[in-house]
């Protein structure tokens, strides 16, 4: 009897692996830790009925025949599965390292706590402008063996922390990674832990990249960084770009101004500008296609500007950091949306601009009460049950010059399917009740 491979997970990353195996023609199966129910509710995908499928439970017998195993980033190391696979001593693997077994196109890996999925986009972008065929894929839910069988002269790849755990081959033609911010710690049990784990990305790389603030803390001096210096001059690929200067929300290059929003949007911009110093493309031109790239939804996204008050979409930042960017980037007199599902987050870091710029906070989600006891501070606050809710409570509060801002430093996943679909749901109820 042939080996299998096993596939755990049954997502967009398990089914990618499912349709390469069966195109190859290498014996696999599939196991899911939810129910079939489950799956039938959320995906009607005719694929399915092809394959063999186990969902929540498996007999002793079920991994008598495997060989290998590939994971999908979401599953835990906790989960009982792992203690059979590790007893059998049965090798375990991703779609990205069967990915890189096939492909031999130079891959560009970025990761980090946030800004990494705008990064790959505005590189994408950048690069086919300039006519080099290129993709984004991995974690920005595009797998990258959907596009194996394509041709291209650089695959840019968005690599999680979830994704680096599992992984086994590190090899790539530039590693970067954007910051690291405290975040995951369910997950990965400490902030050392998920330094090295985001550090991996470094394993076998031709070209490393890092956000010069965390080269002291991390004491990698070998590793070339971009970032702002403590003189307010710019760093690209390590070094010192003097024709290259900003203020306020603008960056200037020879007659060219680029807008940028925020501080941490500027260092996207110089990582995507270091990686293709790295390519030896022409910086102009660089900078000019940077200049029309459209930034992601969901990400302190103006959805609508009416009697002088501007309602702010960032219903992507689901961390503390991301938020604080997003208030060091609104105007003062913020009216502020905050909260959503459990997570352990250091929310103090939000305080001190908590008091300088928010008039109030709005609470929605399970841990309203969780961020409460960490802030303590005297700022009005209103609890609210929906996002229909939450807008007519801005509604009410709200006067001329204030910014209304949803960026809850929380995931979505209590009320919401994701950060999209509560954004979603926010842009809705503002665009029908904001009149």
């Amino acid at each position: 009897m042939l080996k299998e491979k096993l596939i755990i997970g049954l997502g967009v990353t398990g089914l990618s692996c499912a349709d390469f195996y069966h195109k190859k023609n290498i014996p696999f199966k599939i196991f899911d830790t939810r129910s079939k129910s489950f799956h039938t509710k959320k995906n009607n995908d005719t694929r399915l009925e092809g394959y063999s499928i186990v969902y929540e439970k498996y007999d002793s017998d079920y991994l008598d025949n495997v060989e290998q195993v590939i994971i999908s980033p979401g599953l835990d190391r906790s989960n009982v599965i792992f203690r059979e696979i590790k007893k059998r001593n049965i090798s375990i693997s991703t779609d990205i390292d069967i990915f890189k077994e096939y492909s031999n196109t130079p891959i560009i890996s970025i990761t980090g706590t946030n800004g990494k999925t705008t990064v790959v986009t505005m590189l994408e972008h950048v690069l086919k402008s300039m006519r080099l065929k290129s993709v984004a894929c991995g974690n920005n839910g595009i797998p990258p063996l959907s596009i194996i069988d394509q041709k291209y002269d650089f695959i840019i790849l968005e690599l999680s922390s979830y994704q680096l755990e599992y992984m086994n081959n590190f090899t790539s033609y530039i590693g970067l990674i954007t910051n690291i911010d405290y975040d995951h710690i369910e997950r990965h049990k400490s902030m050392s832990d998920y330094f090295n784990i985001k550090l991996k990305i470094f394993g076998n790389v031709k070209h490393s990249l890092i956000n010069n603030k965390l080269c002291s803390q991390l004491n990698l001096n070998d590793i070339r960084s971009f970032g702002l210096t403590e003189y307010s001059k710019i760093q690209i690929n390590g070094a010192i770009k003097n024709d290259l200067s900003y203020s306020e929300n603008k960056l200037s290059y020879k007659d060219q101004v680029l807008n940028f929003k925020g501080l941490h949007n500027l260092e996207n911009i110089l990582s995507v500008l270091s990686v293709t110093n790295i390519l030896h493309l022409n910086f102009l031109e660089v900078f000019k296609y940077i200049k029309n790239f459209h930034y992601l939804p969901h990400r302190i996204e103006l959805i609508k500007s009416y009697n002088n008050i501007n309602w702010y979409n960032d219903s992507k930042s689901t961390n503390c950091a991301s938020t604080l960017a997003a208030l060091q980037y609104v105007d003062e007199k913020i009216i502020l949306i905050l909260g959503g599902s459990h997570k352990n987050m250091n929310y103090i870091a939000l305080k001190d601009m908590l008091l300088r710029k928010v008039k109030l906070i709005i609470f929605i989600g399970e841990n309203k009460n969780y961020i409460k006891e960490q802030l303590d501070i005297k700022i009005k606050t209103i609890e609210a049950q929906n996002m229909k809710d939450v807008v007519e409570i801005a509604k009410n509060n709200v006067i001329p010059y204030d910014n209304v801002l949803l960026s809850p430093a929380s995931p979505s996943f209590d009320m919401f399917d994701n950060y999209v679909d509560r954004g979603n749901a926010f842009k809705k109820a503002v665009n029908d009740f904001v009149k």
